[in-house]
């Protein structure tokens, strides 16, 4: 099932050519993270807590390579 595989929303790779979007979707990947960083806290899990350090870093590397800001 697709369900089942792990997509990679810890990736840093750039996903947009347009600067706008690609900050845009950047943000949403740092917030998304942050989300699931705090859940996984909240809920005693590390797996999840760990998923979304990574997302957050990811995102925040995507933004640094980004010139639209």
């Amino acid at each position: 099932m697709a369900h089942d595989i792990d997509r990679p929303d810890d990736s840093p790779a750039t996903k947009h050519a347009n600067s706008v979007a690609e900050e845009t979707s950047a943000t949403g990947q740092r917030v998304k993270g942050a989300i699931k960083e705090e859940l996984g806290d909240a809920l005693d899990d590390e797996d999840m807590e760990d998923k979304g350090a990574r997302e957050n870093a990811a995102g925040k590397i995507r933004q640094q390579k980004n010139d639209a800001v």
